[in-house]
């Protein structure tokens, strides 16, 4: 009977420790939303380069706003998402938010905090796809990607 007595405390005690370091695992808050949005492709990338030219105003006058991003993994797309990215494809998007980290005097009311993105940075993010008007070939480029909302991988 002893030795049952000592497998059944062994037992709890690593059913115990199992528990606690589960529980003591770090989660990486998302300000995603569960659902991908209809007009979007949830993407996982790498900031290639950032372009450093300002806009003539709104946020984009005081920090970049748009970056070279190579999609690393496609985690999934929205219903209208017409033409989807593509592994190892490399994209110019759009930072409505900028690529810094925000702040509440640039924008006081986002419920959320971006921490900013750098060359190099992997995130993931939902990438809108805006279809540009060709007006007499001026415009060579048929689409226009932003992201509203990211999240950093450190």
């Amino acid at each position: 009977m002893h030795i049952w007595q000592l497998v059944f405390r062994t037992l709890i005690f690593l059913l115990l420790l199992l528990f606690i370091a589960c529980s003591s695992t770090p989660k990486m808050e998302s300000t995603l939303p569960d659902k991908i949005s209809p007009n979007s492709c949830r993407v996982n990338g790498t900031i290639i380069s950032i372009d450093e030219t300002k806009s003539s105003s709104g946020p984009c006058s005081m920090h970049p706003c748009v970056a070279m991003v190579k999609i690393n993994n496609v985690i999934g797309t929205g219903f209208g998402f017409k033409t989807p990215l593509i592994k190892n494809d490399t994209i110019k998007i759009k930072f409505e938010f900028t690529l810094s980290e925000t702040s509440k005097e640039l924008f006081p009311t986002l419920n959320y905090v971006l921490p900013g993105l750098e060359v190099s940075n992997d995130f993931v993010a939902d990438v809108e796809r805006i279809e540009l008007i060709q007006m007499n070939n001026i415009n060579k480029e048929k689409f226009y990607y932003r992201v509203y909302n990211y999240n950093k991988k450190y």
